[in-house]
């Protein structure tokens, strides 16, 4: 059986993808990660089976359909399936109206859940057959569990990590003015809502870098590292922040290396206060920046961390995190809040997922089409697409990504290397008691023509 994984962006996405990988070379799957901006030119020339696909929205429905025609069998594991809204685009009702009604749910074999919460409302609408519908958590937090988290790299401990979470209103991606408020109405935002939502957001970001510089001024033995979000710009953070010699700025790594290695984090509703709970770090939401927009938005960060009220409190707090630490219930937070969303801190997420995958009876030839990687895999692909897939036809797309990315940061940043898949996968081989020069990460092939592929292919010699 061959499996392609759909890798959105490596820097949060790719251990996740490795781990998952692992799990499923044990069971003798070979396995392909595939770039996320390379997959309409990649999957039709891996002689896939299979396709677990980063999310199923509207943006690449046609893809699917592609795919689904093509007799690939299609999964869902969300990258971002945890922290969702009350109400709006992503909350667990509208989500699962959205498989519903879209058309996913006629094209797709399974759909993966981080949470019961989630979960529960796809059946409670019966958007897909109950078999089709998989709690198992999502693998790449099964780094953050006892069972796993001493793979997570070692650096200098003890640094406060500023968390942030801005990428709305400071992008790094440059686009067309308008591209956020018109992506978020279109995932089914209120339009006056997300108006409201930008122009609180603006001014909260701005009070929340006041609030680190201030941090900074009155705590200069403290260090701080600041990590901007995977999709933000860092130059407004130099300019605010870089005049301490106490701050770094340094968005690189993982974010769970960065917090399991921190004293505290520090943020305002980031996700990561959930990555802080299940590393046993206290997470400071400094909620007396929040408007009732903004904390309405998405209130699990909040609810699963320590509330600080005012500046003072965050300095008390700082000043005594030990014991802040020790007073914090992080079982009692779990359990309430964090297991509909995140499901079990087990380090067996991975283990669930290819278990399934590995269960599917597979009753198709393998998909292999140059003629559809010429196209785009689209019906009516446009030009711009055609001399993409054509160039990557006679060139492989190892050499057609490596050119694009010169000009695109934001392509540079979605490529996934041999060089730093292959250690990664050794060093959870090792940990795991296994054989780690039997698992293999190499640059996958075109199965037609054997031209080098952006995608990277992982086996386990047996």
């Amino acid at each position: 059986m061959r499996i392609g994984l759909v890798v959105d962006h490596p820097k949060r996405d790719l251990p996740g993808a490795v781990m998952l990988a692992y799990q499923l070379a044990r069971r003798g799957v070979s396995v392909m990660l595939v770039p996320m901006y390379e997959q309409a030119v990649d999957v039709p020339r891996l002689g896939l089976d299979a396709l677990v696909v980063n999310y199923a929205r509207a943006v690449n429905l046609d893809l699917m359909r592609s795919f689904a025609r093509a007799g690939l069998a299609l999964y869902v594991l969300d990258t971002e399936g945890g922290v969702l809204a009350e109400k709006g685009g992503n909350s667990p009702p509208a989500m699962a109206a959205h498989i519903k009604g879209s058309g996913y749910a006629d094209i797709l074999t399974g759909y993966f859940f981080w949470g019961s919460r989630l979960h529960d409302a796809f059946l409670a609408t019966g958007v897909m057959k109950p078999e089709q519908l998989h709690l198992t958590g999502c693998p790449r937090f099964d780094f953050a569990a006892p069972r796993w988290r001493t793979l997570l790299d070692g650096e200098p401990r003890g640094y406060l990590l500023v968390n942030a979470n801005f990428p709305l209103v400071n992008s790094r991606f440059t686009g067309k003015p308008g591209g956020e408020r018109e992506a978020m109405v279109r995932a089914g935002w209120d339009g006056a809502y997300v108006d409201r939502f930008i122009a609180d957001l603006k001014q909260v970001f701005a009070n929340y870098l006041a609030e680190i510089d201030r941090l900074a001024a009155a705590r200069p033995d403290r260090n701080i590292l600041v990590r901007p979000h995977p999709f933000e710009s860092e130059d407004v953070y130099r300019s605010a922040l870089s005049r301490h010699a106490n701050v770094l700025i340094d968005g690189t790594g993982s974010v769970l290396d960065r917090i399991r290695n921190a004293a505290a984090v520090i943020h305002l509703n980031c996700g990561t206060a959930v990555e802080s709970v299940l590393l046993g770090k206290l997470p400071l939401q400094l909620e007396y920046l929040n408007t009732p927009t903004t904390a309405g938005h998405a209130a699990l960060p909040a609810r699963v961390s320590q509330p600080i009220a005012s500046f003072d409190e965050l300095l008390g707090a700082i000043d005594h995190i030990e014991r802040e630490t020790e007073a914090f219930d992080f079982a009692r937070v779990h359990a309430a809040d964090i297991e509909a969303f995140f499901h079990l801190n087990d380090g067996q997420a991975a283990e669930r997922v290819a278990d399934v995958l590995t269960r599917a009876t597979i009753s198709h030839r393998p998909y292999v089409s140059l003629l559809a990687t010429v196209k785009g895999t689209r019906d009516k692909p446009s030009i711009g697409q055609i001399i993409k897939g054509a160039a990557s036809s006679a060139l492989g797309s190892a050499v057609t990504e490596r050119l694009r990315s010169q000009f695109n940061s934001a392509r540079r940043d979605k490529r996934i290397a041999p060089s730093v898949v292959q250690p990664l996968l050794q060093r959870i081989a090792a940990h795991d008691q296994a054989s780690p020069s039997q698992f293999t990460a190499r640059r996958a092939h075109c199965a037609m023509t054997g031209l080098p592929l952006a995608s990277i292919a992982i086996e386990h010699a047996h």
